[in-house]
């Protein structure tokens, strides 16, 4: 077998695992036991760990790899990050719509994910989307309880999408500060799902 696929598929899985929050914040990752699950030898395996550790999706721990820890700081800056990078777009004519209707249905997260990524390709600067995309990567595990801590998560990403291009730097302000002033209460609901 071509190593590019096998590569690719351990990647793309190992990327999957830590996206869903498969494994609590601060879990060693055992390149043998990821090996075993994904059905691959150990060197694919250590390869999508580093270009992981490359992403700051996976952080190097010793002779090891680690599912990053995110503390209170760290959570408020990438929220922080990912508004700036938003903000920084040109005023949209139209916002890409989030695929409200898609089938299957998108989770919170996959459709925060699709609308920020709309915005940052409108900028045109292929730069913003890959540094958005990545904090969408980042994030996703969180975004996955904030549902759970806010309850309205469907009507707030349908205001955003329909927006007019006036209102938009205020509803994302808007949006994100929510979320920064409920740091503490994200981050348990990402610890407690393995706790």
């Amino acid at each position: 077998m071509n190593a590019a696929p096998v590569f690719d598929r351990v990647y793309g899985g190992l990327k999957r695992m830590l996206r869903e929050g498969r494994s609590s914040p601060g879990a060693r990752l055992d390149p043998a036991a990821l090996a075993d699950e994904l059905a691959a030898s150990i060197t694919p395996v250590r390869d999508a760990l580093y270009r992981l550790t490359g992403e700051r999706m996976v952080d190097a721990a010793g002779e090891g790899f680690q599912v990053p820890l995110l503390t209170e700081p760290d959570l408020r800056d990438l929220y922080a990050w990912n508004l700036q990078l938003l903000l920084a777009a040109p005023r949209p004519v139209e916002l890409p719509r989030a695929q409200i209707d898609a089938d299957p249905p998108m989770s919170i997260a996959e459709r925060a994910e699709a609308l920020f990524a709309g915005i940052a390709r409108l900028s045109g600067n292929c730069e913003q989307l890959a540094a958005v995309t990545a904090l969408n990567d980042r994030l996703h595990a969180v975004r996955i309880g904030e549902q759970s801590w806010f309850g309205d998560c469907d009507e707030e990403l349908a205001s955003l999408a329909q927006a007019e291009s006036r209102e938009i730097r205020v509803l994302l302000g808007r949006y994100h500060r929510r979320r920064i002033a409920a740091v503490p209460e994200l981050l348990r609901l990402r610890y407690r799902a393995h706790g």
